[in-house]
């Protein structure tokens, strides 16, 4: 993603988390939307006790749905804004969350998984080719697997606001460059898509 592309990405949810605060709207999402969202990426394994990265984790949320569902798990959370990293690092001392461009600064250590909710929705130039570098990035870094979400391209209906992704180009990529055990759910709830990728 271009420097400019991440300034306005930048400036969005800073907008939302000033206007919205504590609020899954600072993630662009409905509290309902946000939480079959989390629901059905923690499907992916058992996470208790495991090492959990959590990228474009915005306030937190996703925090406190893996310990009262799992229990005890080692949380990270990565984000590219600020305000939102500060405001989750008060609000849950107790995990780790980091401020970082992980496409300029990398990822540091490896987690058991790597859950990612909603980033790929974003609309932005290029965002196939975004989609495909963050999912790289963070596949380098899980040892037992990577879960993560997107609208499909057979939506219902198409926003301007909204990126859209081709399943089966997308599955076909997660196949070819990290490995063939993974799973895909299409349109599992509205239009979204998950996929578990599996070590």
């Amino acid at each position: 993603m271009e420097q400019q592309a991440k300034e306005i990405m930048i400036g969005f949810y800073r907008d939302l988390f000033q206007k919205h605060g504590n609020s899954s709207e600072t993630a662009g999402a409905s509290a309902e939307g946000q939480l079959f969202r989390f629901a059905k990426l923690a499907e992916i394994a058992d996470l208790r006790n495991q090492r959990i990265l959590d990228l474009a984790c915005g306030i937190g949320d996703f925090y406190p749905y893996l310990v009262q569902r799992f229990g005890a798990i080692d949380y990270t959370g990565i984000d590219i804004v600020p305000e939102t990293v500060a405001y989750a690092a008060r609000k849950y001392p107790q995990a780790h969350f980091q401020c970082r461009d992980i496409q300029s600064d990398g990822i540091d250590g490896t987690f058991d998984y790597v859950l990612i909710s909603m980033l790929f929705n974003n609309n932005m130039p290029d965002g196939d080719a975004f989609m495909r570098e963050m999912l790289a990035l963070a596949f380098r870094h899980c040892s037992k697997g990577m879960a993560f979400n997107f609208t499909s391209t057979h939506a219902n209906f198409l926003d301007d606001d909204r990126a859209y992704h081709d399943p089966g180009a997308i599955l076909e990529f997660c196949i070819k460059e990290f490995t063939r055990k993974v799973t895909m759910q299409h349109h599992y709830e509205r239009c979204d898509v998950a996929v578990f990728a599996y070590r």
